[in-house]
């Protein structure tokens, strides 16, 4: 009988746990992957520069803010090829994106007076964008924001621009906005 009732204890103090789940975080929503560090390396075309965009949060959800960090220097009036990467406790996570590509796409959107343009170099087994790999063309000088969202199972197709995740539907994985300057 004690048996039966530790049993029924720990089940009642699960469903309690799983229902007490901060649906509110606008950060890291999906539970089967918690995504801690997104970075945004991107390489001049020139050869000339390097500018990385780093995000890291090892705690996730609530404890110690997360962590931004910035090297190198957008140039105005030049291009970048961009690689991200997402990773989390166990390390990247971005072979897991590229195999489940048809359930995933990255969105590049700009805000205040920043001049980006992106667009995708890679595709899913659908000829559908993934995003982990862009064309990035710099305009002229300014600051803003670059907002980086990782959606899972959005609906892809042609009218679902790379700077516009709201037209795609599906659930954020990740967001997380950059602060970004061109000189």
């Amino acid at each position: 009988m004690t048996r039966h009732l530790y049993l029924f204890l720990a089940l009642g103090l699960l469903f309690f746990a799983a229902a007490c789940v901060d649906d509110t975080d606008p950060l890291i929503e999906n539970e089967e992957e918690v995504i801690t560090a997104v970075t945004l390396t991107l390489f001049s075309d020139s050869g000339e520069e390097t500018v990385v965009l780093g995000f890291s949060d090892p705690d996730g959800d609530g404890g110690d803010d997360p962590v931004f960090s910035t090297t190198g220097t957008l140039v105005a009036n030049s291009s970048y090829r961009g690689q991200l990467s997402f990773a989390n406790e166990t390390g990247s996570i971005d072979a897991e994106i590229v195999a489940e590509g048809t359930d995933h796409q990255v969105f590049y959107q700009t805000i205040q007076n920043l001049n980006l343009t992106f667009s995708y170099l890679d595709d899913d087994a659908n000829n559908q964008p993934i995003g982990l790999m862009t064309q990035v063309t710099v305009g002229g000088p300014g600051s803003g924001n670059l907002i980086i969202t990782l959606k899972h199972e959005p609906g892809k197709n042609p009218l679902t621009a790379i700077g516009n995740p709201e037209l795609a539907g599906g659930e954020t994985d990740v967001e997380v906005s950059f602060a970004v300057t061109v000189e």
